[in-house]
């Protein structure tokens, strides 16, 4: 059965609020439904993320279903200006979130432990660890910048739903296959790692901290605990194919708590980097401004998002500066998460 996917073009991007009423796709909300707007607020460096003035439209078509919306996000695994709660608003008040009219939500606590524990049992995780907020809530729209990314390939919704959603514990799992590494050159023995491990894991020997790989559960507290960032993550553990089946588990998880016709998804197709908006510097635009997609589905999304990129410029632009995508959509709908097969209704 093909997933409706519905396309708004560029150059209607005014009628936003119009074409929202006219798939009907939120037509499910009620006024005692709490919707999270799944979303990533950038970075200081570019303003490639989702203009807030678009977000003002869809919360228009929300105030109409009398639901209690806000805008949210999870603090990252890595270091940066995303890092903790107080930096992250700073970059919410930066690109204008702040102005809207709903509340801001930093999910899953400052140092992102604040965390549930949902059951799928799937090939690579027996459990998946999110962000508490998100299992609190009656459902959720992702409203996705469409980009690169260096191990997804693609950031749609399923990377914006799997990694974004998860807590700080969650995100280490899914980026790495072992212990975080110790760099020994920069430990000064302070102790202040062995302080935060949850699992006494690490010890001080020789004035050095030491990690044992057998005790560490990989939630990656001490990476942030650090001060001289001696301790970092094994990016390269993992290769492009398990990250991808990994993000996949990690937002059936999630979108497996809301009832049907709760899970909402908007791809923008504008600013279409080589990078992440993650990045101080994301790089070269491959594709130019295209639109916007809404779907309940998906996989359908990311898929139809990629279909359409490549059809604008006659050729895949993520092919050979990006790892394959496919791992992801063939294994979203090979575990149910949505359908590769889709109908394009463009708003006329």
């Amino acid at each position: 059965m093909k997933s409706n996917v519905y396309f708004l073009p560029i150059e209607k991007i005014s009628g936003l609020y119009d074409f929202i009423k006219w798939t009907g796709v939120f037509d499910s909300i009620g006024e005692k439904d709490t919707i999270a707007l799944k979303i990533h607020f950038g970075n200081s460096g570019h303003n490639n993320h989702i203009p807030a003035e678009y977000s003002k439209e869809i919360l228009r078509v929300l105030e109409e279903r009398k639901c209690f919306a806000f805008f949210t996000d999870t603090n990252v695994l890595y270091r940066g200006e995303r890092e903790n709660t107080i930096s992250h608003i700073k970059i919410v008040k930066l690109h204008n979130y702040h102005n809207l009219g709903v509340p801001v939500v930093i999910a899953g606590g400052s140092s992102g432990k604040d965390e549930v524990v949902l059951e799928i049992n799937r090939k690579h995780f027996k459990n998946v660890y999110i962000a508490r907020e998100y299992s609190e809530i009656s459902g959720m729209i992702a409203l996705t910048h469409f980009k690169g990314h260096i191990l997804a390939a693609i950031g749609g919704t399923i990377k914006n739903v799997g990694i974004g959603c998860a807590s700080r514990k969650g995100k280490y799992a899914m980026h790495s296959n072992i212990t975080p590494l110790a760099d020994i050159s920069k430990c000064i023995g302070c102790g202040k790692c062995v302080k935060e491990c949850p699992v006494v894991a690490i010890e001080i020997k020789n004035k050095k901290a030491n990690i044992n790989k057998k005790k560490c559960i990989g939630c990656g507290s001490c990476i942030h605990t650090c001060p001289k960032e001696a301790i970092s993550i094994p990016w390269s553990s993992v290769t492009p194919a398990q990250f991808q089946e990994k993000i996949v588990e990690y937002a059936s998880g999630v979108i497996s708590q809301y009832a049907e016709n709760k899970f909402f998804a908007i791809n923008f197709l504008t600013k279409i980097a080589i990078e992440c908006d993650c990045a101080s510097n994301p790089g070269k635009f491959l594709s130019p401004d295209i639109g916007v997609l809404v779907s309940k589905d998906p996989v359908a999304i990311d898929r139809a998002s990629v279909d359409i990129i490549k059809k604008v410029n006659g050729k895949d632009v993520f092919e050979g500066i990006r790892p394959p995508y496919n791992y992801q959509l063939e294994y979203g709908e090979e575990i149910g998460l949505g359908s590769n097969s889709y109908k394009l209704i463009e708003f006329k």
